[in-house]
């Protein structure tokens, strides 16, 4: 009786673990490269719960631009490391209203140590076919991301019209005409867990604030 207690324990105990585990949103590195005709650029996001540091690296390998971006105030700053400049920057565009139809396939697939699943968003009116393999790890801080972010490229305008897409990165995103030329395509390339320091989503003491005449 006491051996079989203690492996209810035991199992009650890895099971409030893993529960523990999968509620905490991710924490970490996420490196991804964007590539849109011959041109292509890498990216870094580190996150750490509701903020997120995006940083662009040349192909020499500097940080060219960085944002960072609060998902719970909405807002973002901009810096240039080569200026030591800092600015705020303003979401003056209107959300986009595309028609589109989604396809949750359950095809799978491994990439970069995680198993994503095919997901199809297709557009007639808009002339795009987007295909997103995402990965499921608590990736909390993406759909607040792209709103907060509010672009208007059709990577992100046609992410946010799946339902349900709380929790998912995509790993892959491929943006193509109806035809099948491709336009972009979006590719992670590493993924690491680990604690972020605050300080990498604060603005660097020695940079002076832009202000626009």
């Amino acid at each position: 009786m006491m051996i079989l207690h203690r492996t209810l324990l035991a199992a009650t105990l890895s099971i409030t673990g893993a529960v523990q585990a999968w509620s905490q949103s991710f924490e970490g590195v996420i490196e991804f490269t964007k590539t849109t005709g011959p041109v292509v650029t890498t990216y870094k996001y580190y996150v750490k719960g509701d903020h997120v540091r995006i940083e662009e690296i040349s192909a020499r390998g500097d940080v060219q631009g960085i944002m960072l971006v609060d998902n719970r105030d909405r807002s973002v700053v901009a810096l240039s490391p080569e200026r030591k400049l800092y600015m705020d920057v303003p979401n003056m565009r209107l959300p986009k209203d595309v028609e589109t139809q989604v396809q949750k396939s359950g095809e799978m697939k491994d990439i970069a140590g995680y198993k994503c699943e095919k997901w199809v968003v297709r557009s007639s009116k808009e002339d795009r076919i987007l295909t997103y393999w995402v990965a499921q790890d608590a990736f909390d801080f993406f759909i607040p991301l792209l709103e907060t972010l509010n672009r208007k490229d059709e990577q992100a305008v046609f992410f946010l019209e799946i339902p349900n897409a709380g929790g998912v990165f995509p790993f892959i995103g491929i943006e193509q005409k109806m035809d099948g030329a491709e336009v972009s395509r979006l590719e992670v390339t590493k993924v690491t867990k680990e604690t972020q320091r605050s300080s990498l989503f604060e603005v660097p003491a020695g940079f002076n604030k832009f202000e626009r005449n």
